[in-house]
């Protein structure tokens, strides 16, 4: 018997140490790094490839945490952590990004906290000048929000929250299969909840129990990634790094 216990004491000193080790590594847990929070400027792009040319990663990325410091509920400063999923520039699959923001105004790259898998977007970032694997952007282009269909497809929600003039054409009946495209405004006003409804063509559903009524609106149009590739006229390049030399 001592054989087995021995090895099984060596075996779990081993996994605390690499466990150890590798929250050693993240950049939250490390005391001593210093995070960018130069942010940019929000830029009025015209289109998603004038988008895509002004930044170094392009991406559908998933929200895997965030971290941010508030202030009266407000964020005032932190990252989003995300892991790549679909890449088009500057980046590959599963890859980090680590984006930082700081302040109060509207266009501060703020993501929500992640229920469930977390919410996915595409992406258009600048890398830190300071640091690898950290990003800052600005909304709406740092999170454009992408949502499953029944298929299991990626869609672009649409309509867009950036103003950006696309081809009608591209645009989709989609039944949604994901949790985020539903949003409940139940403690919405009338008002607020109609206008929203018809800004993004969304489907109100209304269900009830025997004290009160619930209220929910279901985004019900998009376009398929795979239409938003060519516009996005960029030439898949993989990031390359002093590992793959």
């Amino acid at each position: 018997m001592k054989q087995p216990l021995q090895t099984i004491l060596i075996f779990t000193l081993l996994t605390f140490a690499f466990i150890a080790n590798s929250q050693n590594l993240l950049p939250e847990a490390n005391e001593d790094f210093n995070f960018d929070y130069q942010t940019p400027e929000p830029i009025a792009f015209e289109s998603l490839a004038e988008a895509a040319a002004w930044a170094d990663v392009v991406a559908v990325a998933q929200v895997v945490n965030v971290d941010y410091q508030k202030v009266r509920d407000l964020n005032s400063q932190g990252q989003a952590f995300l892991t790549v999923h679909v890449p088009y520039k500057g980046v590959n699959k599963n890859d980090l990004l680590i984006v930082s923001a700081k302040g109060f105004t509207e266009h501060q790259c703020y993501y929500p906290d992640r229920e469930g898998e977390g919410e996915r977007y595409l992406v258009f970032l600048k890398q830190s000048p300071e640091n690898n694997n950290e990003y800052h952007g600005f909304k709406p282009y740092c999170q454009l929000q992408v949502l499953l269909d029944d298929s299991g497809k990626y869609i672009l929600r649409f309509p867009l929250d950036a103003s950006l003039s696309l081809p009608e054409t591209l645009v989709q009946e989609v039944i949604y299969q994901d949790p985020n495209a539903i949003i409940d405004t139940t403690e919405w006003t009338s008002i607020k909840r109609e206008e929203y409804r018809q800004k993004f063509h969304s489907e109100l559903i209304v269900e009830e129990d025997l004290f009160q009524k619930f209220f929910y609106l279901k985004y019900k149009q998009g376009i398929p990634l795979s239409e938003i590739r060519p516009l996005l006229e960029v030439k898949r390049t993989p990031q390359i790094s002093s590992e793959n030399l």
